[in-house]
């Protein structure tokens, strides 16, 4: 049944991500999303800002609202409809909090305008860029969008092998689920409707269309494993991060880095 406007909307609780883009300028070695299980096989989409208003004119249509909405990639600093794909979001009042995920590299002029409008930014540390954080914390730039944007790092020293248990653990179903933190913090929204994974969007498993709204209420509130949970052991086994391309991803980093250092309100106000 579609809600009318003038019922309260329906807050779907934990964090969802919206894949904008394919293309990212680092290439790590078993992505998640990019290079599934080290399979090679690109898992997710690259959407243009029509494809974006589709996904969220869904929210609207059912009259659903997301506690969070993280954008991601690839690398989504790249999708040359980023500030369009923002505004448009945050016009429409169906995410309480929008995130970006970013490795940090690409903070041109025209990115740190976007970044403004964000409730959080999460930069995404890895060891080809390890020094990000102490560079960006003690820069102009690091200030000025940490007095306006909350601001996280999650470190990626690590990958999760997907599928592939760790030695000396019992594996389950029931198991697999407590474990698993993916089911709250990485559901994935998109053209074809909801995951409550990254793992089960990746395997596009488990999937809940955009049929009806206490469907897509009782999928996300649900506590039940789903189907795919009795072969995905969690937690699961670790890997070192590596590169698929040392030179170029370097040289992105160098680049990224500088354009931390060299940044400035004077340059921002140049732009506008």
């Amino acid at each position: 049944m579609i809600q009318t406007e003038k019922e309260k909307p329906k807050v779907l609780k934990g964090s969802f991500d919206l894949h904008i883009t394919d293309y990212c300028n680092l290439h790590c070695k078993g992505c998640v999303v990019l290079d599934y299980n080290q399979s090679g096989e690109v898992t997710n989409e690259k959407y243009t800002l029509d494809n974006v208003i589709d996904v969220i004119s869904n929210l609207k249509k059912f009259n659903l609202k997301l506690e969070e909405l993280k954008i991601l990639g690839g690398e989504p600093t790249l999708h040359t409809d980023l500030n369009q794909i923002i505004d448009y979001i945050k016009s429409t009042n169906t995410v309480e909090k929008l995130t970006l995920v970013t490795n940090g590299l690409n903070f041109t002029q025209e990115v740190v305008e976007c970044l403004t409008k964000l409730d959080r930014i999460i930069i995404s540390i890895y060891p080809m860029s390890k020094s990000i954080e102490s560079v960006f914390s003690n820069s102009e730039l690091g200030s000025m969008l940490a007095s306006k944007v909350h601001i996280d790092y999650l470190y990626q020293e690590y990958f999760f092998l997907y599928g592939y248990k760790q030695d000396g653990l019992e594996y389950n179903t029931k198991l697999n689920w407590k474990r698993c933190l993916q089911k709250d913090d990485c559901r994935v929204i998109n053209l074809d409707g909801l995951y409550r994974c990254t793992i089960t969007y990746s395997e596009k498993k488990n999937l809940c269309e955009w049929n009806n709204r206490q469907e897509i209420i009782d999928f996300i509130e649900s506590d039940v494993p789903l189907s795919h949970c009795k072969e995905c052991p969690m937690p699961a086994k670790t890997a070192k991060w590596e590169t698929n391309n040392s030179p170029i991803d370097l040289k992105n980093s160098m680049r990224g880095l500088n354009l931390i250092r060299n940044w400035s309100h004077k340059n921002m106000q140049k732009t506008t």
